[in-house]
């Protein structure tokens, strides 16, 4: 008989830097950034209205082709237009915003953490390079908490990526396994205040995949084969990916730091916010995240 998962009401909520600023960082406007677009800027709206000092800002590189149109949340007069300005214009037109946009490669430098300020970034690339420079962003980042005599990060990275039919959505704040070891330790508050990042959760991203190396012998054939993708899977997953982001910030009840999507069975994964499931993502036993010492936001 299959043991019974009560995890998920044993978990719980994950408490981010507590901040009036709060900045959204996009990286990737294609397949499922240009869905998930909406969804961020309807989030900052809220947020605004909320009081909140909400920026966001839309990053890549690349224009608008014909190519895109089928399975991207892009039109035929867009074609050849840089994908971060016409979302950016699309959705501060419609929700009566600011968004920023930056028509170049992600790179660390672009995220600079700021005292008194919550900063999320948004992963929606499918490539081991760019995930890395998110992963640095993430690392140098992290001295910013330390330096003001706590351990709750200023910087999240919410990490979204999909194959054919299927993807994941993986939410770190440290880059450090030791760093974990406070994640339940905040003094008289039910919470989660740390996560692994999503590299430290699935090392594979890091792996450049055969097509994005240098010098590869793959046919057109097969580099449309690798790229391939279903109709359906980059809204799925930006309907994923918005709901972590609203539970996050806006409604305070989220309580799960990874998620696996599989649309032909229609089944989703999750892993919750409880010490044993975050000791087995990082190999570690459960007592790891017994309290040594208390810090306070």
């Amino acid at each position: 008989m299959k043991e019974l998962d009560l995890s998920y009401q044993q978990a719980l909520p994950v408490l981010p830097f507590q901040s009036e600023r709060i900045h959204i960082l996009v990286v990737g406007m294609g397949g499922t950034g240009s869905f998930l677009a909406r969804h961020v800027a309807c989030l900052v709206s809220l947020l605004t209205t909320a009081g909140k000092k909400a920026s966001l800002t839309f990053i890549d590189p690349e224009k608008v082709e014909s190519v895109n149109l089928p399975r991207q949340n892009f039109c035929p007069a867009e074609i050849g237009r840089y994908k971060a300005e016409t979302l950016a214009m699309r959705y501060a037109q419609a929700f009566g915003i600011e968004i920023a946009c930056i028509p170049e490669r992600f790179s660390p430098e672009m995220v600079r953490g700021e005292w008194r300020s919550l900063t999320i970034l948004v992963g929606c690339v499918d490539n081991a390079a760019a995930r890395v420079a998110m992963g640095q962003a993430l690392a140098s980042n992290e001295p910013l908490a330390a330096s003001q005599g706590n351990r709750i990060p200023h910087l999240w990275w919410l990490d979204l990526g999909n194959g054919l039919d299927f993807g994941q959505v993986l939410l770190g704040s440290t880059a450090s396994v030791e760093t974990l070891a406070s994640a339940f330790a905040i003094s008289g508050l039910p919470c989660c205040s740390l996560l692994p990042s999503p590299l430290l959760q699935e090392p594979r991203l890091r792996e450049p995949r055969p097509e994005e190396q240098e010098g590869h012998s793959l046919s057109c054939a097969q580099l449309l084969a690798a790229s391939a993708q279903a109709m359906t899977i980059n809204a799925a997953m930006a309907d994923e990916g918005a709901d972590y982001l609203y539970r996050l910030l806006i409604t305070g009840d989220l309580r799960k730091f990874a998620t696996y999507l599989d649309l032909p069975s229609g089944t989703k994964k999750s892993s919750y916010t409880t010490p044993e499931k975050l000791a087995k993502v990082i190999d570690r036993d459960p007592s790891f995240f017994l309290p040594t010492h208390s810090v306070t936001a």
